[in-house]
């Protein structure tokens, strides 16, 4: 590999620290500092596939009409949070290509949230209101999205654009991630095909994220 001798010469450790992951790089004898780009690409790909990984394994315990259930309860809350960013950058974005994106989010997820309550209703599923909520994860969901909306306020221009993308990418992630599972474990058709278009759909948003990344100089 190109990187075997440059990685020999010092040590990585990866901390797991809420969720995410933190690599440390010892320098070697001669204190040299030629693993930061390893270390930081590193960082990077760990993060989101230690992110990945874990929502992903849960969502995969549940089969059949838990994993709707549960499916239904948590992608309401982080639909609703894709849409408060969204509904943010339409205001405070710089570019109109984001503005479009967010437009497209809150079009599609706001369809989508209402299919899902209503699939809760018909279904006899608990819905996400009150008491009724069906379990802690949805509450914590909600509280999450909360607080990536909240990191997005008092910011404009490249400032604010730079952090969307970062926060949206990390957000469709989860989805994916989440989404994954129900394409064998989902019990009724309609979250099948849900999940299905969750995967496709925000995984080409994510592509096209990355690049404007690329192209407005917002990477590093």
């Amino acid at each position: 590999m190109k990187n075997s001798k440059a990685l020999s010469a010092g040590v990585i450790l990866a901390v797991v620290i809420g969720g995410g992951v933190w690599a440390v790089v010892l320098r070697n004898k001669n204190g040299s500092n030629t693993n930061q780009t390893a270390s930081t690409n590193f960082q990077q790909q760990s993060s989101v596939e230690t992110a990945k990984t874990a929502t992903e394994k849960d969502f995969e315990k549940y089969v059949g009409e838990d994993y709707d259930r549960m499916f239904l309860s948590n992608m309401i809350e982080h639909h609703q949070g894709a849409i408060d960013m969204a509904n943010l950058a339409l205001s405070n974005a710089k570019h109109q290509e984001l503005k479009n994106l967010a437009q497209n989010i809150v079009k599609t997820q706001s369809k989508e949230s209402k299919d899902m309550k209503a699939w809760q209703k018909t279904w006899g599923y608990p819905t996400n209101s009150g008491e009724e909520m069906m379990n802690h994860s949805s509450m914590s969901m909600a509280t999450s999205m909360d607080l990536m909306t909240e990191s997005l306020r008092g910011k404009t221009g490249d400032e604010f654009d730079k952090a969307f993308l970062g926060a949206m990418i990390e957000h469709h992630e989860s989805a994916v991630a989440m989404s994954r599972p129900g394409v064998n474990n989902a019990a009724h058709q309609e979250i099948k095909e849900l999940t299905k278009a969750i995967i496709e759909a925000q995984n080409a948003e994510i592509a096209q994220m990355r690049d404007w990344l690329g192209d407005w100089g917002y990477e590093g």
